[in-house]
């Protein structure tokens, strides 16, 4: 696992009303638990996290709707929208026996098919049907150097998840 530095577990959306309001899609199992940590970091990919206070939150049809310290009009709340909302892993309490957070699989090295290093998980994206692995080259990989997508299926894809060891097996080819 690495450092302590904040985890995307959510995303600010669009702003709601005018008294600084902001949709936020959680990326929890449950999607109200992301109000349950605190506290909260915001940032732009690539940018440095900043520290945020949820003021207030309330759900919002099948979503919620969140107001941060320090942000009363709208037009404060426009700058803010998508971006993450990180919370430090240590936040978080322990996963159960045989589990893990998804955000646990940053940093591990990631080999494919014939034992190929595919490269690292430099992050976790999870909003659709399953959560994607983003697969950064590493120095060890050979030849092409995007990054892959690779689906965390547990089974027909993701075969083995070893986090003391930091790799994870998959099938998964070099040319896919």
């Amino acid at each position: 696992m690495q450092g302590d530095e904040p985890r995307s577990m959510g995303r600010l959306g669009s702003t709601f009303g005018i008294k600084g309001y902001l949709k936020v899609q959680s990326f929890t199992e449950q999607p109200e638990n992301l109000f349950d940590y605190s506290p909260w970091y915001i940032s732009r990919r690539g940018d440095d996290w900043r520290e945020v206070q949820v003021e207030a939150f309330k759900p919002h049809g099948d979503t919620f709707i969140v107001k941060l310290h320090g942000v009363d009009v709208r037009e404060e709340a426009a700058l803010l929208t998508g971006m993450d909302i990180g919370i430090r892993r240590s936040s978080l309490p322990p996963a159960s026996d045989g589990e893990f957070y998804l955000c646990d699989l940053e940093g591990c090295t990631v080999i494919g098919i014939n034992d190929v290093c595919l490269g690292t998980v430099s992050r976790v994206m999870d909003q659709g049907a399953a959560p994607l692995l983003v697969v950064s080259p590493s120095d060890r990989t050979k030849g092409d150097r995007k990054e892959r997508l690779i689906p965390f299926v547990k089974g027909p894809i993701v075969t083995d998840v070893d986090l003391e060891s930091g790799i994870i097996r998959v099938e998964w080819g070099e040319d896919y």
